[in-house]
């Protein structure tokens, strides 16, 4: 029986090592625009330029309607695709992290998709499409191991968003709620001009289609930027923190500060270098982000 046992767990052990080895340096997500067929839809040159830039690197689509109530895509609500979305790219991403660890992994997502990798990437809810959870649901683990997402014609978008690029001064039709911040900033860019009807107030449709044109490049010098440090060991994620200490008021705080009166959720409340509330408005908390950045939540 022992030696029964012995060889199961060298056997086990042989797959993991195989497993391991058959495992990508770069992992790439693509999430495609609303009512396209399954598969990239207008990230897919965005996608093929990253797996082009890392050879050996992989790619999968995520599996969701990617619909907004068409009959084309299944009938299946806007606000039903993006929940369905977001599930997605949580199994999805938790999977192939589980079977691969070490491997870096990049978000790439246009219009809808966007929107499902905002969801899902920076947490915070989404109102618009009856998501409350406001937690993130990638693993700490994946949220590690994403070095860079990239955004195209997020309808999430708001103005003054430190990751914004592009010539949108205004909000989508599911912006986040004023003052949000998501915690993996620095891991991000968001293309998003002014003509856009959908992630600005713009009137040109086509606009809408040409980000992965306009901004592909760039995109690729800033994907190849994050994912180069992180192989390197001198860049990545650093997950949410999830435990807070507690503050004056019965609100928590998650760093240096001290400023009167109370933050709004969503607003920022702690940090190093931070000076303002560290109270938050009821019934919302102070969440640690990072060592720099808290928020009411």
């Amino acid at each position: 029986m022992a030696i029964r046992i012995s060889s199961l767990v060298l056997l086990l052990g042989a797959y993991a090592t195989l497993v391991a080895a058959q495992c990508p340096q770069v992992h790439v997500f693509g999430a495609r625009e609303t009512t396209v067929p399954p598969g990239y839809g207008t990230a897919g040159s965005v996608v093929s330029a990253i797996q082009s830039a890392f050879p050996g690197a992989t790619a999968e689509a995520i599996t969701y309607p990617a619909c907004g109530g068409q009959a084309s895509c299944g009938s299946v609500s806007y606000a039903n695709s993006v929940i369905q979305g977001v599930t997605a790219v949580a199994n999805q991403v938790n999977s192939f992290n589980t079977q691969c660890p070490n491997t870096v992994l990049v978000l790439v997502g246009y219009s809808q998709g966007g929107q499902i990798f905002d969801d899902a990437y920076c947490g915070g809810g989404d109102t618009n499409e009856g998501l409350s959870s406001t937690a993130i649901p990638i693993s700490t683990a994946a949220q590690k191991k994403i070095a860079a997402a990239i955004l195209m014609g997020d309808p999430r978008h708001i103005p003054g968003l430190s990751y914004n690029v592009g010539t949108c001064q205004a909000s989508g039709f599911a912006p986040r709620p004023t003052g949000f911040q998501c915690p993996y900033a620095a891991n991000i860019q968001s293309y998003c001009d002014s003509a856009d009807p959908y992630c600005c107030n713009g009137s040109d449709a086509n606009t809408h289609q040409g980000y992965a044109n306009e901004y592909g490049s760039v995109a690729l010098t800033f994907v190849k930027n994050k994912v180069n440090a992180m192989l390197s060991g001198t860049g990545g994620g650093s997950p949410p923190v999830s435990s807070t200490t507690s503050a004056p008021g019965g609100g928590s705080t998650g760093g240096a500060g001290g400023g009167g009166g109370t933050a709004a959720h969503y607003a920022q409340c702690g940090g190093i270098g931070y000076t303002g509330p560290t109270v938050c408005a009821s019934p919302y908390t102070c969440k640690v982000s990072n060592a720099y950045y808290s928020q009411c939540l």
